[in-house]
């Protein structure tokens, strides 16, 4: 794993693996599975990690090794983060914890609380995130891993000057490591970006870059190590607004690309194809980046799709995807009020505010009701339920929800009858 070579470690585990079937040594066994699963990991074949960590936890009754345990529950939640099942790999990222404490390996259990962490994270649940975060710095202050998750979270919700200080201790703890190739300078080189997503910094990229390049140059990084990288690579022509380096990294990513790490890959690839200028493809990308975050549960993920994919269409300016633009738009809002990520907010409040105002002047509508709210003002005059709009409209009950809520205050309006009443009076019924 450390050469690269993977067929080479395969080949040395298969080998330790029918030596432990010859004589029955389970313990041994364990071992060359745990550590298989490993190399499977860092080269993205994640459901042969799966499919070994379970097979490591079925051992367990009969062999005591929480090592191994430990690193079967942590291949088996991370693997499942990343694969968009949260659910799954919930039980098995507390059992980590649980196993990481009986080992006393300090490493163990950082990454432990670190894998907890980001699946609270990536849910938006801050404020348990942050328990393990705590938890996790405490043992481990220099733990890039653990640094570098805090710094993101405390910039997604707007606390810049915590934030601030996580990037210093990230930056320092990046120059004290040997030479790359390794997962935390690729980090660096995704998650800098992440963070001038959010803060416009543009004078952070060159870091991120340095770090990628590095990265990539080095012959023994491993799939994911690279492709982290090149995410990194990618967000960094996204901002610079580099038609050249995107096609480049749009190449290199497009084939066995990893669906979610840190950021989903379809919106990486969607950011890519708007600043080729392709916005069809970049409304495929998103849709499919927006698919996997609900399903997943992933909402700070999917409210930065929503901005990315509203911002895409409006460049597009076609009056076909106005409504589009509004549903993205609201439900990005939505999540971020509810998840508190004011710097997202601010800027998804800001496309609202430009898309409502080509609205108004293009459709007419009376009392700046867009054209979406007047199809929803027209089933809520039918009689309609909010399940039922969403159901005609194919929308989200929740957007319905907010469409509603918006009719009622553009309108005046104290209820559903007398908006009702307001539609019949218009001609909108």
């Amino acid at each position: 794993m450390e050469e690269g070579d993977y067929e080479g470690a395969t080949d040395a585990f298969n080998r330790t693996l029918a030596i432990a079937n010859r004589f029955g040594d389970v313990g041994l066994e364990m071992r060359a599975l745990a550590q298989s699963s490993t190399v499977d990991f860092w080269h993205l074949r994640w459901e042969d990690a799966v499919a070994k960590g379970l097979r490591i936890i079925e051992l367990a009754s009969r062999v005591e090794d929480p090592i191994s345990q430990a690193s079967a529950r942590r291949w088996v939640a991370i693997t499942l983060i990343n694969m968009g099942e949260p659910n799954r790999a919930n039980p098995h990222a507390a059992a980590t914890l649980v196993i990481a404490k009986r080992t006393r390996d300090q490493y163990v259990l950082a990454t432990a609380l670190w894998f907890n962490e980001l699946l609270f994270s990536y849910q938006g649940d801050w404020e348990a995130a942050k328990v393990f975060s705590e938890q996790g710095l405490l043992l481990s202050p220099s733990d890039n891993r653990m640094v570098s998750s805090r710094m993101l979270l405390e910039y997604q919700v707007g606390n810049v000057a915590e934030a601030r200080e996580y990037m210093e201790r990230f930056v320092e703890g990046i120059q004290l490591l040997p030479p790359p190739p390794n997962y935390d300078q690729a980090a660096m080189a995704l998650k800098i970006p992440l963070v001038v997503q959010i803060t416009g910094d543009m004078d952070l990229l060159q870091i991120a870059e340095n770090a990628a390049d590095m990265v990539l140059s080095a012959s023994s990084a491993t799939p994911l190590v690279s492709q982290l990288a090149r995410w990194g690579l990618a967000l960094i022509a996204i901002l610079r607004g580099d038609v050249k380096s995107a096609r480049e990294q749009y190449s290199s990513l497009i084939l066995g690309h990893t669906r979610f790490v840190v950021v989903s890959g379809d919106r990486v690839l969607g950011l890519l194809s708007q600043t080729m200028g392709d916005s069809d493809q970049a409304a495929t990308h998103f849709e499919g980046a927006l698919a996997f975050c609900r399903k997943a549960g992933y909402r700070p993920e999917l409210a930065w799709t929503c901005h990315d994919y509203a911002e895409t269409l409006l460049q597009r300016q076609s009056p076909a995807d106005q409504a589009k633009i509004m549903e993205l738009l609201e439900e990005g809002i939505s999540i971020s009020t509810d998840l508190g990520m004011a710097p997202l907010l601010k800027n998804v409040i800001s496309l609202k505010e430009r898309e409502e105002s080509s609205l108004v002047r293009g459709t007419g509508y009376p009392n700046g009701l867009t054209e979406r709210e007047v199809e929803v003002l027209r089933l809520v005059a039918a009689g309609r339920t909010d399940r039922e709009i969403a159901e005609e409209l194919i929308i989200a009950v929740r957007t319905v929800t907010t469409h509603v809520s918006n009719i009622l205050n553009k309108t005046d309006s104290a209820n559903r009858t007398e908006a009702a009443s307001y539609a019949t009076r218009q001609g909108l019924a």
